[in-house]
């Protein structure tokens, strides 16, 4: 449980930050009367996660909070998913309690975000930059604090792998030595290069249904470096797919990386 809550906290919810200097409806949730920080912790979690949302609707994220953040505080991992999942939880508001009115600009913000991840209609380019974002940080989660992550970790060895797309804003990398992910240039040469021609075949991967061989002997996938890197970094994502998206009811709605954001206020 504290596994799928340090995912949500280190990888869903920075989503807010990459994707709200792209998305006019998101930066309108996130704008308010004035500058706006709420930081979650919870307990036995490696650090708290600050939001800061600017009068204007930019979005800053960062691991520690500062003096003046609405604080809210979760005695239990269980507790932080209830909220997660839109359900009665027990959490206690430690400081900025003169903040407690603007929390609902973080739950507009948090909603227009569950779009943009859930729905490739809404904007296809932004979900597959925010899915893939989401999905290397859950990686780099998984792997540190995982009970395999360990031994898997040693099998990918400690080099960074880089993805990009010509229809993304921006190259993505995950470090492997670090276990940190990123937006952009990459920190050191990289170990393995993916590149897709194009949104459709991102996109297809991401939805699990690219025919990788068929993909790279046609040339809409370019793998360059250390292809079992990029194998095990494939399974890797699963897992973190499989946890944040638990197989369907029938009848259910298919489910991004980032299926359960908060859409209401803590």
């Amino acid at each position: 449980m504290m596994l799928l809550a340090a995912r949500h906290l280190e990888a869903v919810l920075p989503a807010l930050a990459l994707l709200a200097p792209h998305d006019a409806e998101l930066r309108r949730a996130a704008a308010g009367s004035r500058t706006f920080a709420v930081a979650l912790t919870v307990r036995g979690a490696a650090a708290p996660r600050r939001l800061a949302f600017a009068a204007e609707g930019g979005i800053t994220t960062a691991s520690a909070a500062q003096t003046g953040d609405l604080r809210l505080w979760f005695p239990t991992a269980g507790q932080f998913l209830r909220v997660v999942n839109q359900q009665p939880a027990l959490l206690l508001p430690l400081g900025g309690w003169g903040s407690l009115g603007q929390v609902g600009r973080f739950a507009a913000a948090g909603r227009r975000l569950d779009r943009l991840l859930r729905d490739p209609r809404e904007n296809p380019a932004l979900f597959a930059y925010g899915n893939l974002a989401v999905g290397l940080a859950g990686v780099a989660v998984w792997l540190r604090l995982h009970p395999a992550g360990a031994e898997r970790r040693a099998r990918l060895g400690d080099g960074v792998a880089t993805f990009a797309c010509t229809a993304l804003p921006a190259p993505l990398w995950l470090d492997l030595r670090t276990l940190t992910s990123g937006v952009g240039a990459a920190p050191r040469p990289p170990m393995v290069e993916l590149t897709f021609a194009d949104l459709p075949t991102l996109l297809a991967e991401l939805e699990h249904r690219l025919d990788a061989l068929a993909a790279l002997g046609g040339g809409e996938l370019r793998i360059r470096g250390h292809l079992p890197v990029a194998e095990g970094l494939g399974l890797v994502l699963n897992e973190v797919s499989r946890l944040l998206n638990p197989a369907p009811r029938p009848g259910a709605e298919r489910h991004s990386q980032a299926n359960a954001l908060p859409r209401q206020a803590p």
